[in-house]
């Protein structure tokens, strides 16, 4: 992204590297480097609250109802409109990604979809209920924005205790204790901490609209920036084909204030001289505010290298350990829904690939089966991570891959 100050090259003969690669080459002192490579693949994940799926369905024969009133998904409510598809059998639908019920939310929905899986359909029109089990094949349209992402920045979250001693609250699997943190950032590898952003807004959002990303693995656009972006906080809009994701990028993600919803984008920037300057910025360069959950109050001050360095991105798991509960505590508080039977390990209840690095059941295992080095902000530790880096590494890979093989056209 940004003017080129280098000869023009086809995507065949472009160097592309990933975006923690070239932090590891910053950190080892080789910076001039960076002048022999053409484009780094940056990319984040984390819980997006900001994320709607938009929906074309048939529902029922044409001429069944004038128009639906209400429609549900799975029983995830969706908000019909705003065609009326009169006499059509069909509706169109917009559900939020955190839209839910009991731990089911838009996010699991959309997962669903793209792992081809049935999902009910439930419309009610003039007291009349009309039923149908559909796939992702079925759905002409399935489109995904991400309203506000990729967020420069955010905060760490925490409870001082003053009001008490937990506290429901999105930002936490469990109720936050006292004393403990969670916190929300992929710091580095973002993409907008990589790029040069121009201070005048409107410029700014003309060099990024119709940009092209990965979106949950689907090539999708930069709309322009997002809802409740600012020039200290920046984030963009997004938008892709859902027929077109990898269902390991998206998910739900349940917390003690409801079921939020997890994307992941990865971006490439262009290596010159407007951006050179962003693309060397390190954890330790990104502050990170500790927060008090109940009025985001500032109590602290530290970086994104706190809580990211050298801290472990997935669980370790001790199976001996393993007592094999009628009730699994570990497997009821993971938020995504990750932990499940492993057959050939007696169906101990272990992580499996929807596992996200969230670290809640270090403290939900009694045994100590799990164990995860989660780091702490200004002295707090974390005891619930929001981001996930794995994944967002992961799809960065991906990306530099198309590229090179000329899939994905910059």
């Amino acid at each position: 992204m940004g003017s080129s100050d280098k000869p023009t090259k086809s995507n065949s003969e472009k160097v592309v590297i990933t975006v923690d690669k070239l932090k590891q080459m910053i950190r080892n002192n080789e910076e001039d480097k960076i002048d022999e490579i053409d484009i780094i693949t940056t990319a984040t994940c984390g819980i997006m609250s900001g994320t709607m799926g938009i929906f074309h369905i048939p529902v029922a024969e044409p001429k069944s109802f004038r128009k639906a009133e209400k429609v549900y998904l799975n029983g995830v409510e969706g908000y019909v409109g705003p065609c009326p598809n009169e006499f059509l059998g069909t509706v169109d639908i917009t559900v939020y990604g955190t839209n839910y019920t009991g731990n089911y939310g838009g996010g699991f929905l959309f997962k669903d979809l793209i792992s081809k899986k049935e999902v009910a359909v439930e419309a009610i029109s003039n007291g009349k209920t009309y039923n149908k089990t559909i796939t992702i094949d079925d759905i002409p349209t399935a489109k995904m924005i991400g309203t506000r992402t990729a967020f420069k920045n955010y905060v760490a979250l925490t409870n001082t205790g003053e009001k008490e001693e937990s506290i429901k609250t999105i930002f936490h699997r469990r109720r936050l204790k006292k004393g403990e943190a969670s916190f929300s950032g992929c710091g580095e590898i973002n993409p907008l901490q990589n790029m040069k952003l121009s201070s005048n807004i409107k410029e700014a959002e003309k060099e990024l609209l119709g940009k092209k990303i990965l979106y949950n693995g689907a090539e999708g656009i930069i709309l322009g920036y997002g809802t409740r972006h600012s020039a200290e906080r920046p984030n963009i809009m997004i938008s892709a084909d859902i027929k077109e994701m990898d269902a390991h990028f998206v998910g739900g993600f349940v917390t003690s204030g409801g079921v939020e919803i997890y994307t992941t984008i990865a971006i490439p920037i262009e290596v010159n001289k407007e951006n050179k300057e962003y693309l060397k910025t390190l954890d330790d360069d990104i502050p990170l505010t500790l927060t008090d959950v109940l009025g985001r109050i500032p109590v602290g001050m530290g970086t994104y290298s706190e809580v990211w360095k050298d801290c472990e991105l997935r669980p370790k798991v001790n199976v001996e350990r393993c007592r094999m509960c009628d009730v699994c505590i570990a497997q009821r508080l993971c938020p995504t829904n990750a932990i499940k039977p492993i057959k050939h390990l007696g169906n101990r209840r272990l992580p499996n690939e929807d596992c996200f690095g969230c670290g809640v059941c270090v403290e939900g295992c009694p045994y100590g089966i799990f164990s995860m080095k989660r780091n702490s902000i200004c002295g707090t530790p974390i005891t619930c991570r929001q981001s996930d880096r794995d994944r967002a590494l992961k799809l960065a890979r991906d990306l530099k891959r198309r590229i090179e093989k000329g899939e994905f056209e910059l």
